[in-house]
């Protein structure tokens, strides 16, 4: 049997109905029994990516977060929630976007990810990783994504969802290590990444999404759906479905269906539940394509890279010079002017931390010059 994806409607936060939705959905694919079993230590991963109240969108819902918490606890297992966000603590981020509450009502430790190295000898390109102690010691591991855009991968699902297991500012890390191969190549390193997590579960919260500039200041679009599954690539399948776009155009899939994942084929999914076909999406709006330079042509043309590149920028009427994007940039080419803060294109790899960190929506993509004008020829 393939991989098994479950989806299931559910219109609105209520608990009732999120509990209902999720537990359905994960009935559908054999019960919280099949996973995770008596006295079993069960990490669950929500998408802590900053500080917000839940009405953003930004975070997997409390909601969706306290229902599985539930379910794992019918079953007589340990459940303990844990992230790392780019900045701050898994704790003072649960606190701003409701877990931690939801945590404290069914007696449920948040855990911080104390940083541990570990080989993955399995892994296709890349084999040792630095992952959050506690994802080695869970008995098992269910990942909670949220549905959302995202500037650097256009979409943020399930196998990204596990790029929180590295601790902290080493996430930064990993964008500078493979910002010389482009995109695919981080996407490589996710897919390395989730085969070393490998949960068992993946439950994507996409009842309100997240749409156009995400991941932390984007739309939200009711999409009213709970997408659960076996395998986490499956399930970013059924949802570029779901979402109308097609598997190519989403880096990840892109790369798996290159690599020869079978779960990254949509054929080779068994979908529960709600057909594709009577929940497609057909008003989302994505973000825009990120345009790069690498190899041969980054050396011969790196001058150009800025006019020729779809990259961050700073938004001087929003920005309220918190600092945040100058502390979460790894090559730190984001400095204060007369202006206000700037960022040097020319240094930029794009891999778009300043974006996820910044509380005010102040930083954008902008297409350079050139690229607009091929743009518009080719028009």
């Amino acid at each position: 049997m393939g991989a098994q994806v479950s989806i299931k409607k559910c219109q609105d936060y209520s608990y009732d109905q999120v509990y209902r939705a999720v537990k359905e959905g994960v009935d559908l694919l054999g019960g919280m029994g099949s996973f995770v079993s008596t006295g079993e230590r069960v990490l669950l991963k929500p998408n802590f990516l900053v500080g917000r109240s839940p009405e953003k969108c930004v975070n997997t819902h409390p909601a969706v977060v306290k229902a599985v918490a539930q379910l794992v606890l019918e079953t007589g297992a340990r459940p303990m929630i844990g992230d790392s966000p780019q900045m701050g603590s898994a704790l003072k981020v649960a606190e701003k976007c409701g877990v931690a509450e939801a945590a404290r009502e069914l007696g449920i430790e948040i855990v911080e990810f104390e940083p541990v190295d570990v080989k993955h000898p399995q892994g296709k390109c890349f084999k040792q990783f630095t992952v959050g102690k506690v994802v080695l010691e869970a008995d098992k591991i269910i990942n909670l994504p949220k549905l959302k855009t995202h500037g650097l991968t256009f979409l943020t699902l399930a196998v990204k969802n596990v790029f929180g297991c590295i601790p902290g500012i080493r996430k930064a890390q990993w964008h500078v290590r493979t910002a010389h191969k482009g995109s695919a190549y981080f996407s490589q390193m996710l897919l390395d990444l989730y085969t070393l997590v490998n949960p068992v579960l993946s439950i994507t919260d996409g009842i309100v999404a997240m749409q156009g500039k995400g991941p932390g200041f984007g739309d939200p679009h009711d999409l009213g759906l709970i997408i659960s599954g076996t395998d986490a690539l499956a399930v970013d399948a059924v949802i570029t479905a779901v979402l109308g776009l097609p598997p190519k155009r989403f880096p990840t899939l892109k790369v798996a269906l290159n690599e020869h994942y079978d779960t990254a084929r949509l054929s080779s999914v068994n979908v529960l539940g709600e057909p594709i076909d009577k929940v497609t999406a057909h008003d989302f709006h994505f973000p825009p394509e990120i345009t790069e330079m690498k190899g041969l042509i980054k050396s011969i043309l790196g001058f150009l890279k800025g006019p020729l590149t779809t990259h961050p920028c700073i938004d001087t009427k929003l920005c309220r010079q918190c600092n945040n994007c100058v502390e979460a940039c790894p090559l730190h080419c984001i400095s204060a002017g007369e202006g206000g803060f700037a960022i040097n294109s020319k240094e930029c790899i794009q891999c778009l931390c300043c974006m996820e960190v910044c509380p005010h929506g102040a930083v954008d993509l902008r297409e350079g010059a050139l690229l607009k004008l091929f743009k518009h020829q080719k028009k």
